[in-house]
């Protein structure tokens, strides 16, 4: 069972290890955003238990993939 995965890859590698990294941040801040979305989604039968550590993970992990492709941002233009 082939799910394309090997196309995938390739779409996201970059020119240099800079737009890589780059490109797969940009990949976890979208599931960050869907893992946020089911929480609240969730959060409308039930605002206890597994919807808001949903709501929390995803923030979390939107807010870390952005704070590090901002710092490999800065990374690549002080490398130039």
């Amino acid at each position: 069972m082939n799910l394309g995965l090997g196309t995938w890859k390739e779409k996201i590698k970059g020119k240099d290890r800079y737009e890589t990294i780059e490109n797969y941040l940009i990949v976890a801040i979208a599931v960050g955003v869907l893992i946020l979305t089911a929480g609240f989604l969730l959060s409308i039968l039930n605002p206890k238990g597994i919807s808001a550590i949903l709501l929390m993970l995803g923030s979390f992990v939107s807010f870390v993939s952005t704070v590090v492709i901002v710092i490999v941002w800065v990374v690549k233009e002080l490398r130039g």
